[in-house]
């Protein structure tokens, strides 16, 4: 499990991030004292499991519910949790603006209520694994690795094509990339296919089941055809 945590008190992030390594399942912990440098991160690569949002920060016209909602348009799987020492003046706008929000801590943080609601969010993560957890049209969805055919990146969009039916979402293809597991192998820069269903590799080309071709780049081209017979050396 990796968590960022974003809070304009230092102390806050000492304290923090010294009781979120103490949990055996987090792996990483990232702090920002400043949402600038957090969304440099973000440009960079940087993608959490769950952040830990400040509601009030002292020398920014806007609040942690709003960095939280933008979080939500760029990296919806992200779970946000608030943290503040005022509980009850942003009950209002917690609950009108949009976000993938998963829990409140009132500042002290307690160590049994952080681990209770890291422990949550490991058990549904638990129930999500061997899936592929979008956001699309408005809702969560868990898309099953093995009903997966490909991906392939369209204009800063994914669509990910099912043995029935796909799905257009807004989240970049190298985002989705990290989420997938080793049958997936990233033969092209706009495109993703489960090895499963490769029924034909030649030259600069993969044929999957449904007859759909899929292009290999020739940058990709040696390493993805070593990675598929590995692959199928697996299997066998």
């Amino acid at each position: 499990m990796k968590v960022a945590v974003c809070d304009d008190q230092p102390q806050t992030l000492e304290d923090l991030k010294e009781q979120l390594l103490q949990i055996s399942f987090v792996k990483k912990v990232h702090t920002y004292s400043d949402m600038t440098t957090f969304w440099a991160a973000q440009e960079s690569g940087e993608h959490y499991d769950i952040v830990f949002m400040d509601i009030d920060w002292k020398q920014s016209a806007q609040t942690g519910i709003d960095f939280a909602e933008q979080l939500s348009e760029t990296t919806p799987y992200t779970k946000i949790i608030y943290i503040t020492a005022y509980t009850l003046d942003y009950v209002e706008d917690i609950f009108l603006k949009q976000a993938n929000l998963c829990g409140f801590l009132k500042k002290p943080v307690g160590k049994d209520q952080l681990l209770r609601i890291l422990k949550r969010i490991q058990k549904e993560q638990e129930l999500t694994q061997g899936k592929l957890l979008i956001y699309c049209r408005g809702s969560h969805i868990a898309i099953p690795f093995r009903d997966i055919l490909y991906l392939e990146s369209r204009l800063h969009k994914t669509c990910i094509v099912l043995k029935k039916g796909e799905y257009l979402c807004g989240e970049k293809l190298e985002l989705l990339k990290e989420k997938l597991d080793s049958r997936f192998l990233n033969c092209h820069k706009s495109y993703i296919v489960n090895m499963d269903y490769i029924q034909e590799f030649h030259g600069r080309e993969i044929v999957l089941e449904g007859g759909y071709a899929i292009p290999v780049s020739k940058a990709k081209g040696k390493g993805a055809k070593e990675h598929f017979f590995a692959h199928v050396s697996r299997q066998m």
